[in-house]
């Protein structure tokens, strides 16, 4: 069953045992038409109907990060507002590393973005996080400010970040940082090709700092882990106590790279790995994990691990006090099934919706997974039109819905594609 993108809503019955569940899945005007758009993050307000989409978009020389707004379940859009002032600003989409945004009461929204700054002399750009803030709903933009404090000393690295706010006005930003040395060999950007990549990556460590006055100031940067796989999103998570929890792939002896979650707030805690993978990988395989904790406390977790034998996207989930093992549900897996990336988002009845950017051919297309408050996995489809989409974002909304957002490249225009999932 094809559609167009705009066509008229079709619905998928996927039968789960002996329960029917009906997904109706409407595809959406996104307020991006670009084809270099890419890069795409989706916030809603607290304490309004109102949706945030964020994105990248132009060529090199005239790039820019935007934002626009809904109060329709993103059904129409108002008039972008342009976040970066100067070019330079933001660099070309890079899923792994792309704005993190940021809403909160009153009107109040961020974002949080890497800046790429070229070294001459090295083959990959040093990076610095960047922040600015909205305090009129996106309308106006404060003036850019960089996070890392390290950047008098020598140009480092500091990308593949996580922002959550935490109530109120708080925020806390985290991201992979490599300060300590005046050189920083690792590979840290796509290559043009693959295969000239190198096969040994230095580790990373995670910094991060928190403002409880929505960005006006800033607390000193803090150092919390090392061994850090060191071109792996980290993601962080508000728990329903206010604290924050972080989850990233961690660099363990031998060169396995297995994801791992802890506490950041109030304190940095011990690392544990969310499912005992023990893949062997002797690179960093840009693929960090996707976090969302419940109103109960539960963390649902989505990770893709490249194991012989064992390839694919799989789900955990850790309660309020067990340990961080989870049973690793399968969402897909297949023999040398290519890198996968994905993001996860809670829902009401402690179930969570799973959004992944490979198909069961092993091809690059966004499925979703609906997961059950059992663990259940009670629908598993593939968007029709996505084919050649990556690295999917979700949000979920009042009533049993939620908004998709991808980057587009497949045949025809690129760009952001955008659709509204209701039945869940």
């Amino acid at each position: 069953m094809r559609h167009a993108l705009h066509a008229p809503a079709f619905a998928i019955v996927v039968l789960a045992g002996c329960e029917r569940q009906r997904l109706e899945v409407t595809p959406l005007e996104p307020p991006v038409a670009g084809q270099a758009a890419g890069d795409a993050a989706l916030a809603s307000a607290p304490d309004s109907s109102v949706l945030y989409l964020a994105w990248v978009d132009g060529d090199t020389g005239a790039r820019h990060l935007w934002l626009a707004r809904s109060t329709d379940g993103g059904g129409t859009w108002a008039r972008p507002s342009q976040v970066t002032r100067t070019p330079d600003d933001v660099g070309a989409p890079h899923g792994e590393s792309a704005p993190r945004l940021v809403a909160a009461g009153g009107g109040r929204v961020a974002i949080v973005w890497s800046r790429s700054v070229p070294v001459p002399g090295r083959r990959w750009p040093a990076s610095e996080i960047r922040f600015a803030r909205s305090l009129d709903g996106g309308a106006t933009w404060s003036g850019a400010v960089t996070l890392n404090d390290d950047s008098t000393e020598a140009p480092g690295t500091h990308t593949f970040h996580g922002a959550t706010w935490t109530g109120d006005s708080g925020i806390v930003v985290a991201w992979l940082d490599e300060r300590g040395g005046a050189e920083f060999p690792g590979h840290h950007h796509a290559a043009g090709d693959e295969a000239a990549a190198p096969a040994m990556e230095s580790d990373a460590r995670i910094f991060f700092t928190a403002t409880q006055d929505f960005g006006a100031t800033w607390s000193p940067n803090r150092p919390a882990w090392g061994a850090v796989c060191p071109c792996c999103r980290v993601t962080l998570a508000r728990a329903p106590s206010g604290g924050v929890v972080a989850a990233w792939r961690q660099h363990f002896p031998g060169s396995v790279r297995d994801v791992v979650t802890a506490s950041l707030v109030p304190e940095p805690g011990e690392p544990a790995r969310v499912h005992r993978d023990d893949w062997e990988y002797p690179g960093c395989p840009h693929t960090g994990p996707a976090m969302a904790i419940d109103d109960g406390g539960v963390r649902h977790i989505a990770w893709y691990t490249g194991k012989p034998e064992g390839a694919g996207v799989y789900y955990g989930r850790i309660a309020p006090g067990d340990s961080a093992t989870a049973a690793a549900i399968p969402l897909v897996t297949g023999r040398g099934l290519q890198t996968a990336h994905g993001m996860i988002a809670a829902l009401p009845d402690g179930g969570a919706l799973a959004a992944f950017d490979v198909g069961e051919d092993g091809g690059r297309a966004i499925r979703l997974a609906r997961i059950g408050a059992d663990g259940a996995i009670t629908t598993s489809m593939t968007l029709d039109a996505s084919a050649g989409g990556s690295y999917p974002q979700v949000l979920a909304l009042a009533g049993g819905a939620a908004l998709i957002a991808w980057r587009h490249a497949g045949e025809g225009a690129g760009g952001v594609r955008l659709v509204r999932v209701a039945g869940l």
